[in-house]
């Protein structure tokens, strides 16, 4: 009697609309059985083709558009089913709830493995069926374009289970490489399979996170701790690495830099972003003068509010100077006989 199975998927690939496929691989008497199933639509369902062997992979690709009109084929996902293989599903949770998931460099994340089906004391179960392997692996991002590179690999650190339950593994840091860990971009993925050392290699579940690097800013056009006689007009700033959802912003304040004051925000230089890449921003502080009032020491931040940090501004960089518009004439007035 031949089986068949009805597979449900939901895609979302950012500026892409480009039809897929389900690959659907067995194998048969050590042969390989390909087949391609067309899907035209971003969710949906589809019958899978007979199933004659103990397990069958079903793997999801769409060709994503590129530079000068170019596609590339991308797997989006991959599952295995079978008569002896466990389920497994693996979730990546950071504070961002945006999905897919992503996370800022400096920023920890978590991992839930959820393992089912696992019949360790079954003898008619094959040995390599009795143990799920969890493996890390990451891939570098061009720093400018944020578009995967050829750099990538696999991390040391691996685990097997031989129980089913719900693991969670909390505060987990990157570790792309880079001389600078704030600087990174890319993306991390665990994988979970049957154990690659007790029989053939079963993808069973898949996650990966996205990592975006730090903001970086600059303030230009007021130099620190400088006497002005009037209210500086060419200052500027420029972020670079703007987290994709955020709010940036100059802010001002009477006094000497001391961290954690609100001051009075420039309008002028908010910044608003909710998109799925980091962003450049320079932007002119033409609302300074509207704010500055009187003589004395004054500060100038630039702040951003992320998903992080409970949603609290985050200090980029900041500035100070003093203004002395009032001039102190000294003067003698004598006469002469």
């Amino acid at each position: 009697m031949k089986t068949f199975l009805t597979l449900a998927w939901i895609a979302s690939i950012a500026a892409s609309h480009a039809q897929g496929f389900i690959r659907q691989i067995q194998v048969i008497n050590n042969q390989p059985l390909i087949y391609d199933i067309p899907v035209g639509n971003d969710n949906g369902t589809v019958q899978s083709r007979p199933l004659t062997a103990e397990s069958s992979v079903f793997q999801l690709y769409t060709n994503v558009p590129g530079p000068n009109n170019t596609q590339t084929l991308t797997k989006l996902d991959e599952k295995t089913v079978g008569t002896f293989l466990p389920t497994a599903g693996v979730q990546i949770l950071t504070e961002d709830p945006y999905f897919p998931p992503r996370t800022r460099a400096d920023k920890p994340y978590s991992v839930r493995l959820s393992i089912s089906g696992l019949r360790p004391g079954s003898p008619d179960v094959p040995e390599y069926a009795k143990t799920v392997h969890t493996a890390r692996s990451y891939k570098v991002y061009d720093s400018t374009t944020f578009q995967p590179t050829s750099v990538g690999g696999n991390y040391a650190d691996t685990f097997s289970f031989r129980q089913n339950g719900t693991y969670v593994e909390s505060s987990i840091l990157q570790r792309l490489p880079g001389d600078n860990p704030g600087a990174v971009t890319g993306e991390e993925t665990f994988v979970v399979s049957l154990h690659p050392d007790a029989g053939p290699y079963t993808e069973l579940a898949k996650a990966t996170v996205q990592i975006w690097p730090v903001a970086v800013g600059a303030i230009a056009g007021i130099e620190e701790g400088k006497r002005y006689f009037a209210v500086p007009t060419d200052g500027r700033f420029s972020v670079r690495n703007i987290y994709p959802k955020s709010v940036t912003y100059a802010q001002v304040y009477k006094g000497p830099h001391v961290l954690g004051t609100t001051g009075t925000p420039l309008p002028s230089t908010v910044v608003s972003y909710d998109t799925y890449l980091p962003q450049t921003a320079v932007l002119t502080l033409t609302d300074l003068p509207s704010v500055v009032d009187g003589d004395g020491t004054y500060t100038v931040e630039v702040l951003t509010i992320t998903p992080f940090n409970n949603g609290a501004p985050e200090l980029l960089t900041h500035v100070s100077f003093v203004l002395k518009r009032t001039l102190k004439v000294n003067s003698m007035i004598t006469t002469a006989e």
